[in-house]
Parts: C-alpha cells; structure tokens; sequence
C-alpha cells in the first residue's frame, strides 16, 4: 500500500470523517495510475537533421520483401558474390535495429565473416557479430590499384568517407578528405579500406536526385531491381528503368530513390575558375560559381544570393544538370 493510503484521518467523525477517507482514496490512486515517463529514442529511431523538408518517398515508399533484423527496410532479394574475410562498408546492427525510411543511417568499415541463408554475417570494429542484408552493403576490392590524385572511398574513425590520394609517404597513404571540414588535416593511413570511384551511379557515389523541382544531393548505397548492368558499362540513369536505388539523403536519411530521376555526379570534376556549376548546400544542389581550385580534390565556389564564398570537395558539385 502506497504512503498516499497512510495518511491519518481527522479525528472528527462523521460526513467530514468519510469526505476525508474518500480524498485520501483517491489521492493513492492517482500515484498508483501516473504513467511513466517516455524513454528517450535511441540514435537510430531519432529523425534525421532536416533543413529542407524530408522527400515524400523517405516517408511514403512501400518497401518490397521482408523485413526483420537484417533487412529492416525490407529491401528486395539482392545477389552477393561475397567471400568470408572481404572488406566492406556497411550500417551497425544498432542502427539497422528499427530502421525505417527517413532514419539517419551511417555506412561502417566491417568484414565479412560467413553466411545465413541470403544474408551476410558481418564483424565490426570490436563488436560481435550480425546479420546483414546484402542490399546494405557496399564491398571492399582486396587489392585496389591506387594512383597519386584518384578519387576514393575509405575511412575516418572506421567511418566510410570520401578523398583523394595526394602521394604515398613509405607504407602509408597520404589523402584529403573531400566530404569533410575542408580544415581537416591530411591524414596517412595504413591498413584501412580503400575504394577507386568510377564514373557514374555506383554504390558509394554521390548522385543528384530530382525530388519535385529540386535536385537533392544523395549517398547511393545499392540498385535495387531492373536488368542487370553491362559489364563494365558505365551506369546512368535510365528513363525506362525499373530500378530503384536505396541511398541516404541529408542528414543520412534512408530513402528509395527511382533510377530514372537520378543523375551521377562527377567523381573528378574538370572546372575553370568562373565556371557555373552546382554545389550541394544543406542537402540540395544550388547554383554557384567556381572561384578557385586551391587543392586537390577541393573548389572555391560562391553561391547565388549568399555570404561568403565555401569550399567543396568532389563527389559535392556538378556543371548544371539537365532537367
């Protein structure tokens, strides 16, 4: 019995003396009743950072196949030809847990350490290991063949990131990172996960997706559906393609976007000062123009209708898009 049930009645008796009990009843059933309070959402189920409002297909697309703890976003059957001890970049079994479209997804170094079925069963850094849908997926070459000034995908703090190879300093790689704070030092890295971009939509490139009248800055993570690719063609996109491509948006928002409405974005772009271009701002590719190319991998450009003029790694600009 609650404290509330506890307390004394007035000595008086009588209609006070029964008013007094009754107050006191229902004084304990209200504690007894208070809801407890809602917990705090963990980073997985918390919405994505949302300057622009969140594309409708973040919210509305209804994902085909289905869906449990290595496939939250029911994402379709998707061939994999991954061997056990391959490298590859991939989302933490806590962000998959309770996935959905819209949540804020960040792609992981990892390996592959077997099978289950249709899944792969991947080992993070210092973590157990999980089942992954191949669809979340973006595979590791063994040996890449890297070149002074190529751009590539890698890591920062086993965090999959873009660059450029500026040289090669003894056993390590020396890069730039070109989706960071331009202010980031040069890193030289050893034993960690490179990726040589290729031109065109491929997983682990940027692409530009047109979202109504706006053409949104997304992560492509993997094709889903239409007929296979060529062999070594080079994939844009296609008005008559059937296929879907799952990516990450602003803020790491997951979304599912229609291969027809998505263009590649250059992976080494080649601009003059006073070139027009487009550049990503807050999850949107905006009009601006190229002021200088200070170092490899980064533009000076200044933005219609804006302050100061900003910096920009490739993978985040463009010549301006066709509609």
């Amino acid at each position: 019995m609650t404290r509330c049930l506890e307390a004394r009645p007035p000595r008086s008796r009588g209609a006070a003396a029964a008013l007094a009990c009754l107050l006191a009843a229902c004084f304990a059933a209200a504690c007894e009743s208070a809801p407890a309070s809602t917990p705090t959402p963990t980073p997985s189920q918390s919405p994505p950072v949302a300057a622009l409002p969140r594309p409708a297909v973040a919210e509305t697309s209804t994902p085909t196949g289905a869906a449990h703890a290595s496939n939250p976003l029911g994402l379709p059957p998707y061939p994999s030809k991954l061997d056990p001890g391959r490298r590859v970049f991939t989302f933490s079994d806590r962000m998959l847990a309770g996935a959905k479209l819209g949540s804020t997804l960040v792609l992981y170094a990892a390996t592959v350490v077997g099978f289950d079925g249709d899944d792969l069963i991947v080992e993070g850094k210092g973590g157990p290991s999980y089942k992954v849908h191949p669809g979340y997926v973006v595979p590791v070459p063994d040996a890449p063949r890297l070149r002074p000034h190529a751009p590539i995908l890698t890591e920062w703090n086993s965090v999959m990131k873009h660059a450029v190879v500026t040289r090669f300093v003894k056993d390590k790689i020396e890069v730039r990172y070109t989706d960071m704070d331009p202010r980031t030092p040069l890193a030289q890295l050893k034993g960690v996960r490179f990726v040589v971009q290729t031109e065109g939509l491929a997983p682990g490139n940027f692409a530009a997706w047109k979202d109504g009248e706006t053409w949104r800055h997304v992560l492509l993570v993997s094709r889903l559906g239409g007929p296979p690719a060529e062999a070594g063609a080079v994939l844009t996109s296609m008005p008559s393609s059937t296929a879907r491509w799952f990516a990450l948006g602003y803020g790491g928002a997951a979304l599912l976007a229609e291969e027809s409405a998505l263009r590649p974005l250059p992976v080494k772009p080649q601009l003059k000062i006073g070139a027009s271009v487009w550049a990503e701002w807050v999850g949107a590719l905006r009009p601006a123009v190229v002021q200088s190319a200070e170092e490899t991998g980064l533009y000076t450009v200044k933005f219609e209708r804006a302050g100061r003029p900003a910096t920009v790694g490739w993978g985040l600009l463009t010549p301006p898009l066709e509609p």
